[in-house]
């Protein structure tokens, strides 16, 4: 269940990151999408984590519970009604129909991308990683 979940998030991230982030710079607050790209970055760190490791492996459940939190706090920031990013979206002048079929038609790729070979570890983009 846990390799679905992170399947899932890895190609939920790529398609707003390859698609829906850069359609919206310059056209909502920047700051807005600079939160969502490290939030992102967070939590590749902790799927690629998950799916390097076993479920008997030290601070698994814990890493688990993290990242749904993660991801709870990302989708409501996104949803906010009034300046979460969607809200800021539908105010632009974007082609909102289009993105969408973009995304969605992007979305059947990572698919059958992850159903073959698999998909490739995530990267993070905004957060340099430091090694101790």
């Amino acid at each position: 269940l846990c390799h679905q979940i992170c399947t899932e998030l890895k190609i939920h991230t790529s398609i707003e990151e390859e698609i829906f982030y850069p359609a919206l710079r310059g056209k909502t607050e920047d700051d807005t999408l600079d939160e969502a790209y490290v939030e992102h970055d967070g939590a590749k760190v902790l799927i690629n984590d998950l799916e390097s490791a076993s479920p008997d492996a030290d601070f698994y459940d814990a890493k688990v519970k993290v990242l749904s939190e993660e991801i709870k706090h990302h989708v409501k920031e996104e949803e906010m009604p009034s300046e979460g990013m969607f809200a800021q979206a539908r105010k632009t002048d974007v082609d909102l129909v289009a993105l969408r079929d973009r995304m969605a038609a992007r979305k059947k790729e990572l698919m059958a991308q992850a159903e073959g070979a698999g998909l490739p570890i995530s990267k993070p983009l905004a957060v340099n990683l430091v090694t101790a």
